[in-house]
């Protein structure tokens, strides 16, 4: 991790030291300056919002069309203060079991937030579900939490580099 943060700073110095250059040593129209200084801006504003993807920051991005819930942290509505409540699941795509799990935000929903205590309360005592994507009635998309059998993570092949 040393040297990505690194990586970065030296990419972020070599932008100040070339707008640097371009500003005060050049000749180029006012025009072109100001242009330059704005971009240059815009750039350390965009590469700051897209750091918090690999920071540890709670990912907004769509959960897995099939996800293993490990973990939450749920946080209700609170009409005092007016905060809108909020959920952050850490999740394991099932697809990539060999990847870290991620952590998600999602917006607080009270139906939600009472399926999401019972799958844990029940994989506390050893049972394990997969999470998926479904249609609801209203044709929007849902949530929803199918308990894994034994026999079915018996059927599931085993990965090739596990076995020898």
């Amino acid at each position: 991790m040393g040297w990505a943060i690194l990586g970065l700073m030296a990419g972020f110095v070599v932008v100040l030291v070339l707008l640097y250059v371009l500003l005060l040593k050049t000749r180029l129209a006012v025009g072109y300056k100001v242009l330059a200084l704005v971009v240059c801006t815009v750039f350390y504003w965009v590469q700051y919002q897209s750091l918090h993807q690999y920071t540890g920051w709670p990912s907004t991005d769509k959960l897995p069309d099939e996800f293993i819930l490990i973990a939450t942290d749920i946080h209700e509505p609170n009409k005092k203060t007016g905060q809108t409540g909020v959920m952050y699941w850490w999740v394991r795509d099932s697809d990539k079991a060999e990847q870290p799990p991620r952590v998600y935000q999602l917006p607080y929903q009270a139906q939600l937030h009472k399926k999401t205590e019972q799958v844990l309360k029940e994989q506390k005592q050893g049972g394990q579900y997969l999470g998926k994507k479904i249609k609801t009635a209203d044709h929007s998309q849902g949530l929803g939490f199918e308990k894994i059998s034994k026999a079915n993570r018996l059927k599931k092949k085993p990965n090739p580099e596990q076995v020898k």
